[in-house]
């Protein structure tokens, strides 16, 4: 998923793929128009901060992981990179945002089983620390060889992938259940509703309460 802004956030450039995450099939259709026209105020608010760090301090955002609401109502896992754009001055005059979509792969084969010993140790006990070595031994791998192999199938560091499933499992509990957002937290791994609401707004987008309002509205 690919597009590029000019210094008033308006999309210069754009990919099919992009389009139709938006529900268009026609790239042009976003041209000279912002994230505002089109997401919702939450993600529109969090692009505009990413945009501004970007353009005004020329700053790279590399491998973001984002949790996001689809126009179809459903959520989805990608990771964002974002780079300024310099004229021949080396003057920020854009900037260009590729997303990866992160859908999970199937572990299947013999060279993958120390994978799926990890992921279903880290989906059993993430209220748990999960220490890098503690899943290393789960895998019979190295701590290295074990984030080399997880960075290749899932695109995502060990540590990363840890915190996409719980932030996942997290968000999941907030739309179904009415657990309280400190119980949820403490279910997740978060040793208090703090650093859980921190780790969840910059992941989402959106604090914890206010996420569970909006897929009650939406869904």
């Amino acid at each position: 998923v690919f597009c590029m802004k000019d210094r008033e956030r308006r999309y210069r450039a754009a990919n099919p793929a992009f389009a139709e995450r938006l529900g268009f099939s026609d790239p042009e259709v976003l041209l000279g128009k912002t994230a505002d026209d089109f997401f919702p105020e939450y993600l529109a608010r969090t692009y505009r901060e990413q945009d501004r760090a970007v353009l005004e301090g020329g700053r790279e955002i590399s491998d973001n992981l984002e949790l996001v609401t689809n126009r179809d109502g459903g959520v989805g896992w990608y990771l964002a990179t974002k780079t300024a754009l310099r004229n021949a001055s080396g003057e920020v005059i854009g900037l260009a945002s590729i997303s990866r979509d992160l859908r999970t792969p199937t572990l299947a084969g013999g060279e993958m089983r120390g994978l799926r010993r990890v992921v279903e140790h880290i989906r059993k006990n993430m209220d748990e620390p999960l220490p890098p070595s503690e899943l290393a031994k789960v895998a019979g791998l190295s701590s290295t060889q074990l984030d080399r192999r997880m960075r290749k199938v899932f695109q995502l560091s060990t540590s990363a992938f840890i915190r996409k499933t719980r932030i996942g499992h997290a968000a999941e509990l907030l739309e179904t259940t009415a657990r309280p957002v400190a119980e949820i937290a403490l279910t997740c791994g978060y040793g208090d509703q703090t650093s859980f609401t921190r780790q969840f707004r910059a992941t989402v987008g959106m604090p914890p309460a206010t996420y569970r309002d909006h897929r009650k509205r939406h869904v």
